[in-house]
């Protein structure tokens, strides 16, 4: 059994709706799940992130189409920021995936709405470095996927994305993400399930996916 199943993808790509009715399907058959939210966790890489504001590197900016705040954080401004930010965040992450997931691994199935891949693609966007999956802070992050992990990513059109959320700061903002998502999905091997469909048949596709758990 898979002990921890995580549905990845551009924001819009219906990631929470699926990961909800994952949810449902497997404790109306006994399961024991949890559902983790898994992106953000700030600890020793806070000092980094205080000094990119100070020096102007992270903009607020206000989305039109919500009035939604978001930190637009450009470490690729600065060549050293860019260089150390991936490290410390990802010493960050391992202390995040020990206590969310590895303790309790022996009594649940985990859920990861998000999960490895959506980091490592956020880090990718924000030091503009799209060779992280190569060099050594990246297979460092990217060994955190053990073997009884699950990965999905769910792919939709840029403009199906932004239809459906209002906060998501620009079609280029996606256009960016889908393709870094789909680069992952092809060298490490991640099944891709088409979240055009409606959300029933994405929902079975998922299913399908995870015949040999349920």
């Amino acid at each position: 059994m898979r002990k921890v199943i995580a549905v990845c993808g551009i924001d819009g790509s219906g990631k929470t709706t699926q990961i909800k009715l994952l949810e449902r399907y497997l404790k109306q058959r006994g399961f024991k799940v949890k559902y983790i939210w898994f992106r953000w966790y700030i600890l020793f890489s806070y000092p980094l992130l205080a000094l990119s504001r100070i020096l102007g590197y992270t903009k607020w900016k206000i989305i039109s189409r919500s009035n939604v705040r978001y930190a637009e954080r450009r470490f690729y401004m600065n060549r050293a920021l860019a260089r150390l930010w991936p490290w410390f965040f990802t010493i960050d992450i391992f202390i995040y995936s020990t206590f969310k997931i590895k303790g309790k691994i022996p009594s649940y199935t985990i859920l990861c709405d998000r999960f490895i891949p959506d980091i490592l693609i956020d880090l990718m966007c924000e030091t503009k470095d799209y060779t992280l999956p190569r060099r050594v802070v990246g297979r460092l992050l990217l060994s955190l996927i053990s073997r009884e992990t699950k990965l999905i990513v769910i792919d939709v059109a840029e403009n199906t994305a932004y239809s459906r959320k209002h906060d998501i700061p620009s079609i280029d903002y996606l256009k960016e993400r889908r393709r870094l998502y789909l680069y992952l999905a092809k060298i490490l091997s991640i099944p891709i399930v088409n979240g055009e469909k409606k959300m029933i048949e994405v929902h079975r596709s998922i299913l399908r996916l995870l015949i040999s758990i349920v």
